[in-house]
């Protein structure tokens, strides 16, 4: 048990970018739910320019993106860490791409917030 995480925690750049990864996905879920708490329901899910509120909906659905975010994040990081022992670039590139993931989540956060 003690060598298994060992192995986990040996590849610093896949720790790093996991923790950063929640941190932004968990960061925009909290920062989304304090900002709306007192918005009266329904919030505004999509807005374009051209055609206005395209779509509306509440809270639960703030909290879906935010549990997929999370999920997305822990199961990448498991393929990260099983690439790993295998190819290490390809280990990087996945937890590169976890980290732009997480980056986007965060930004659509921000503009759910800035919407409402």
């Amino acid at each position: 048990m003690n060598q298994t995480f060992r192995k986990i925690f040996s590849s610093k750049f896949n720790n790093l970018s996991f923790v950063v990864s929640l941190v932004f996905v968990l960061g925009g879920w909290l920062w989304a739910y304090l900002a709306l708490r007192t918005i009266s329901l329904p919030l505004i899910i999509h807005f374009s320019n051209i055609s206005g509120i395209n779509q509306v909906g509440y809270a639960w659905d703030l909290a879906k993106v935010g549990l997929f975010g999370i999920l997305v994040v822990m199961v990448n990081f498991l393929i990260a860490y099983e690439l790993e022992l295998r190819d290490k670039f390809l280990a990087k590139l996945a937890s590169a791409f976890t980290l732009f993931l997480s980056i986007l989540i965060f930004i659509y956060f921000a503009a759910i917030i800035s919407v409402n």
